[in-house]
């Protein structure tokens, strides 16, 4: 059934414990069925046992030895059963000898020879092939009960103490069983979102290996839809580089041979729209390149001295003390040296163009983080966590295309690091973008 649109979602359900319970109701009713079988044939066994020590002793008391007037007790040392109750009869059932216990009335229809229950009695009624004797042997059934009853006792209470036992091997042995998935949901958990390489299969379960091969093709048809979409944008942006520059280079000549002022104005507008185009099909080039997860390879890089270089990019800001560097002799983490380089590149293009024309720009490197850090007008701080969405811009009059932030956090979380991004720095004013990398 279909959960009806708005209904909350049915609980999880958790396939150890339904193996538990189910396991642990299968030995319950085996455990069961085993204890009264074993009841059952114990029953039987004992019975047949204890007839057949009735019916000796029934045919062993035909041959005694007995005088015809002698009075009706129990011989010496026959008695050794005080349960058991014994009586002689002549063959027209006078009673000619009984134990102490027995009554003076047969116990048992003389008439019907063998072993039966009759009368809450085991009785065992034997004769002579002359017919001249008769003998009864009985014993009270709840004797027998009473054995049957601790005999079962002794079965029972074993496997009792055992149940809990088995259930705790059962949970250990599921416990330990689950546990070898473990290293499979660790290695998923870790993966970055561009990590689309198949999933290891050694040390699986042959009942999961068909799982995990599907789930690796699966993997494999959306890494070859993710590379052939990255492929076109980049193709597409780098295709779009020689037409945007050959246009610029028309616009510009356009706006030295005019004679018009208008249409100076109106060629120099196009010369800046056609630069935006530029930078942002550069902007593209760089996303194709992260997206097919540059940045998750790793080597040592020295954040010291990627600081310097990526500052010496910057010609215009870095002879005037407008953009300065501030670190220490060697700074290493383990990262990519281009994608790091992207990041910084556009942070540092962010501080200068969106602190403003008179904004101090500082590039600080240490240990296990580089920051870019100006002291232009800032951000709100409730605007912060949507400015590392892709084409979100702050409220800075600055052009932009809304991607570097966007792209730099993507850089970041490939290179296991953390973004973070602070405004106001001091004084009411100022913005800060640091990347902070766990393992240095």
């Amino acid at each position: 059934m279909k959960p009806e649109p708005g209904a909350p979602p049915s609980p999880p359900w958790r396939l150890e414990q339904r193996l538990r319970r189910q396991l642990l109701l299968a030995l319950a009713v085996l455990w069961l069925v085993g204890a009264v079988t074993a009841l059952v044939g114990q029953q039987h066994e004992l019975h047949d046992v204890l007839d057949d020590a009735l019916e000796d002793t029934a045919e062993r008391a035909l041959n005694l030895p007995l005088r015809s007037d002698a009075a009706p007790e129990a011989p010496q040392g026959d008695d050794d059963d005080e349960h058991a109750r014994l009586q002689i009869f002549d063959r027209d059932g006078h009673l000619l000898w009984r134990s102490a216990e027995a009554p003076l009335t047969p116990l048992a229809d003389l008439r019907r020879k063998g072993t039966r229950s009759e009368g809450g009695w085991r009785v065992s009624v034997q004769r002579r092939d002359d017919g001249s004797r008769q003998a009864v042997a009985a014993e009270p059934l709840e004797v027998r009960h009473e054995a049957l009853g601790q005999a079962a006792l002794w079965l029972l209470t074993p496997l009792l103490a055992l149940l809990p036992l088995a259930a705790l091997l059962v949970h250990l042995v599921l416990r330990r069983g689950f546990r070898r998935l473990e290293p499979l949901r660790a290695g998923l958990a870790r993966r970055e979102g561009a990590d689309l390489s198949p999933l290891p299969l050694d040390g699986l379960p042959g009942e999961l290996r068909p799982l995990v091969e599907t789930l690796n093709a699966l993997l494999a048809r959306v890494s070859a839809l993710l590379q052939a979409e990255r492929q076109f944008a980049a193709a597409g942006a780098h295709e779009l580089r020689t037409p945007l520059a050959a246009a610029r280079a028309q616009a510009q000549r356009l706006a030295q041979e005019a004679r018009d002022v208008g249409l100076t104005e109106r060629a120099d507008a196009l010369v800046r729209q056609l630069d935006r185009l530029a930078a942002l099909a550069s902007r593209l080039l760089q996303i194709a390149r992260i997206e097919s997860g540059v940045a998750l390879k790793r080597e040592p890089v020295d954040l010291a001295q990627l600081a310097t270089l990526v500052a010496d990019e910057f010609p215009e800001a870095r002879p005037g003390g407008r953009l300065r560097v501030e670190a220490g002799p060697v700074v290493i983490v383990a990262a990519d040296t281009d994608a790091l380089g992207i990041a910084l590149r556009n942070l540092i293009d962010n501080a200068l163009k969106h602190g403003g024309p008179a904004a101090q720009v500082t590039v600080q490197a240490g240990p296990g983080s580089i920051s870019v850090r100006d002291d232009g007008p800032g951000v709100p701080p409730d605007s912060l966590t949507r400015l590392v969405r892709p084409f979100e811009r702050g409220a800075s009059a600055a052009e932009g295309s809304g991607l570097g932030l966007a792209m730099v956090e993507t850089i970041a979380r490939q290179s296991g690091a953390q973004l973070e991004l602070r405004s106001p720095v001091a004084g009411g004013h100022g913005f800060e973008a640091t990347l902070r990398f766990a393992d240095p």
